[in-house]
Parts: structure tokens; C-alpha cells; sequence
């Protein structure tokens, strides 16, 4: 069990070390690179597990895993934001959850009906697919402008609409040049309201104009950047989110869902339940992809976390009942988890990580993404270390109604804080969170 506890906990800890390296080299190297670089620790990672000899094998392989699962997400999310168009942005960026949740599902039947060595050898196959597909795909046409590569972006830009000839995306391109030339200079982004900060110096040619090419600021800079408030806003938004998030869903409860099935009753194999739990989220995730479009995310994410609030609150009173009043309705344990996991995919399970893709400016969206996913991680490592210490604490019942009122409080935060974005385009987002005001409700 400790062996078992210290391979899941490197697994969690490597994930925000990738995160933020991801955050700081895709900037520098591109988002179609970053995500072709991936592949090969989950590879090597896979190759360590089937060959494994000695827990110190392993213990290498969640490291390499680790790393790359963390590393893999603001690349990602960024490469989905950037080329999207806005009315499409949400409906991509949510269907990389449907993938997640079905990943999860084959590697448990595999799980069932193979053995872990073979799982392994089965799964090597994922990232060399993933490494080939890729190689197809164009650069992300705004972080090529970033880089004064117009003739490249514009072609890039062109492939991605359906490969129509140049002329076709002219007036989008010009859109979306002029988008990245604000987000570069800092001055003219800045909020009408707030002075406009200091910042590194701009180079400029002969003319006096300005080089966007010339242009690239040190990792220091890159943190300095953050604290600027069209930074900041959408990092405490996504930061905040995702800690209420892990809260309303009971994420902490996962490793131990077994064990906390049986606490409460429900006498059932454990692939059956990892099974439901599984389809759950799939069929979540399927809904919030056909929904986000007409519900908006802020729609979905306000809909989602007051569900699972009202979900975990009536795990913690079935909780009480089970264990003090001889209650047993043996399978309302698993029809509240099962709809507990449908309304964290349906919204605020996947909101999240579509926001990291639209709500950073373009000159800081590698830096904000990954920080952003390495907070993710750091929160779920919380809550998962955290959840048996708060059972010993506080009673199953106690952490149940403790999550919840969290979530209750995720509500406030998200009805206040979270603009709608969904359909906008990102010059929009970007000067939605410059202002300190957002269609009535405070930023």
C-alpha cells in the first residue's frame, strides 16, 4: 500500500513540473512542437512499465508519465484556442474531455481482461499514433505571427479552414495580426481604467517601427507578466475554478472510491463501478459538448458545480443516515456518484481547461496555461492526500458536507467572476478581461 501510494503521488507531483516547463517552452519552441515532443516520455514511460523488474522501474515510469501528462496540456489547449473559430472554440476544446473519459474506460478493460504488463504494450502504440498524427498538422497560425512568420501563418491559417486558397482568410488573418501586434506591445492593451504598467522596452528598426520578430522576453519577464492585470484576472478566475472544482466533484474521493462505496453500503465489483463511473463521464462529457454552444460556459459551469454541490450534500445526509439510523438503500450511493461524475464532465470537469485556450493574451498564454494546469494538479494532489486524514477528522458524512459548501462557495465565485466567452473571439476575451467590469458583474 505505501509502494502503491508513493508511485500515484509521483504521478501527481511530476504533473506541474511539465506543466509550467510546458509553459515556458512552447512559447519558445511552438505548440505544435511541444506536442510532438510529448510523445516520447509516455512512450519511454509505457516501454519502463512493460519491462519492469523492480519498484524502482516503476517508480522511473510515473516519473516519465507524470512529466509528460502535465507537460501535454497548455500546448494543447493553446495549439485547440488558436486555431478555432470562435463559434467552434468551445465544442473542440470540450471534446478532448470525451477522449480523456473514453482513454479512462479502455485502459480499465484492458485492465480487467488483460494483464498490466500487456495493457502496457497495448498502450505504447498511443503516443507513436499521436506523434504521426500531428506531424500532419499545420503550426498554430498565431503563435507563428508572434514570431514574425506572416507568410508561414497566413498558410498555416489557410490549411486549417479547409485548405482554401490564401486570399479566402485575408480578412480573418488581418484580424488576427492585429490581435497579436496589441497583445505584444502591452501599451495599447492596456485597461482604459488602469494606468498602463511599466514594461521591458520594445525594439524597433531604423524607421522607428516596431520588430514583432525582434521581440522575446526572459522567463523573468515572462513571471513579471503575470501580475499584469489582464493576466491576472483570468489566472485567478482559472486558478479558483479548478480548486472549487476538485471540491464540488469530490475528486479526493476517487483513489478510494472502492473503499468508500463499501462504507456506504454498496456491495458491488470493482469494474463494475469503475465501469459506470467511466460511461458516466463520457456521456457528461458528450452532453457539454452539444450544449456549450447554446447554454455558454458560463451557463454550463454555473448549471454543473450547483449540481454537484447538491449531490455531495446528499452523499453527506445519505452518509449519516447509513451509518446512525441503519439506512441502506445499497444503490443510491452509486446512482448520486454516477450522477455526481455526468455533471463534473458536463461543465465544470471541462469549462476550465477550454478557458486556458481563450482568456490569456496571446503573448502570455504559454506562461498562464501552464501555470494554470500546474495548479490543477496541485490541487488535485491536495485533495487526494488530504481526503482520509479529513475522514479520520471529520467523519465520511463531514467531508461530504465540507466539499459541498466549497462548491456552494464556487458558485458565488463563478456567478461574480466568470464572463461568458463562448462564441467571442479572443481580441474580444482579451479586452473583456482588461476591464474591470464584465456585462454588470465585476472582474
Amino acid at each position: 500500500d505505501e509502494q502503491a501510494s508513493w508511485f500515484a503521488g509521483i504521478l501527481l507531483i511530476m504533473q506541474p513540473i511539465g506543466s509550467v516547463l510546458s509553459g515556458v517552452i512552447q512559447d519558445i519552441l511552438g505548440r505544435k512542437r511541444c506536442m510532438l515532443m510529448v510523445n516520447l516520455p509516455q512512450l519511454i514511460g509505457w516501454i519502463l512499465v512493460y519491462y519492469a523488474k523492480s519498484v524502482e522501474m516503476l517508480f522511473a515510469a510515473a516519473v516519465t508519465m507524470g512529466f509528460s501528462v502535465g507537460f501535454m496540456e497548455a500546448p494543447t489547449l493553446s495549439y485547440v484556442g488558436e486555431i478555432s473559430q470562435p463559434h467552434l472554440r468551445g465544442t473542440l476544446a470540450s471534446f478532448t474531455s470525451v477522449y480523456i473519459s473514453t482513454g479512462n474506460l479502455i485502459m480499465y478493460l484492458m485492465g480487467t481482461f488483460t494483464d498490466w504488463r500487456s495493457a502496457a504494450a497495448i498502450s505504447t502504440a498511443v503516443p507513436v499514433i499521436a506523434f504521426v498524427a500531428i506531424l500532419q498538422v499545420p503550426e498554430s497560425p498565431v503563435w507563428l505571427l508572434m514570431k514574425g512568420r506572416k507568410d508561414e501563418a497566413r498558410a498555416s491559417l489557410a490549411w486549417l479552414r479547409g485548405w482554401v486558397k490564401q486570399e479566402s482568410v485575408t480578412r480573418e488573418f488581418r484580424g488576427m495580426e492585429a490581435h497579436c501586434e496589441a497583445s505584444k506591445l502591452n501599451s495599447p492593451v492596456s485597461s482604459p481604467t488602469t494606468p498602463p504598467l511599466p514594461y521591458i522596452p520594445v525594439p524597433t528598426n531604423e524607421a522607428g517601427g516596431f520588430m514583432m520578430q525582434d521581440y522575446k522576453p526572459t522567463f523573468v519577464e515572462k513571471m513579471k507578466d503575470l501580475v499584469r492585470p489582464e493576466m491576472l484576472r483570468p489566472l485567478r478566475l482559472v486558478v479558483l475554478f479548478f480548486l472549487f472544482a476538485h471540491c464540488a466533484a469530490c475528486n479526493g474521493s476517487k483513489p478510494y472510491l472502492i473503499k468508500v462505496f463499501k462504507r456506504l453500503g454498496l456491495p458491488i465489483e470493482p469494474f463494475v463501478a469503475t465501469v459506470i463511473a467511466a460511461s458516466s463521464q463520457i456521456l457528461g462529457s458528450f452532453v457539454c459538448m452539444g450544449s456549450v454552444r447554446r447554454l455558454g460556459k458560463r451557463g454550463l459551469s454555473l448549471i454543473s458545480i450547483s449540481a454537484c454541490s447538491v449531490i455531495t450534500l446528499s452523499l453527506g445526509i445519505y452518509s449519516i443516515l447509513h451509518e446512525h439510523r441503519n439506512v441502506n438503500l445499497s444503490w443510491l450511493p452509486l446512482v448520486l456518484f454516477s450522477l455526481l461524475y455526468f455533471f463534473t464532465n458536463f461543465g465544470i470537469g471541462v469549462i476550465p481547461w477550454t478557458l486556458l485556450s481563450e482568456v490569456f493574451p496571446s503573448r502570455g498564454k504559454g506562461m498562464g496555461g501552464g501555470v494554470s494546469a500546474a495548479t490543477y494538479y496541485f490541487w488535485f494532489f491536495l485533495v487526494t492526500k488530504t481526503f482520509l486524514d479529513l475522514e479520520n477528522l471529520i467523519q465520511l458524512y463531514g467531508v461530504f458536507f465540507f466539499y459541498s459548501l466549497l462548491g456552494f462557495c464556487g458558485f458565488l465565485f463563478l456567478y461574480a467572476f466568470q464572463p461568458e466567452t463562448e462564441g467571442r473571439k479572443l481580441e474580444e476575451i482579451e479586452v473583456m478581461f482588461q476591464s474591470k467590469k464584465k456585462q454588470g458583474s465585476p472582474l
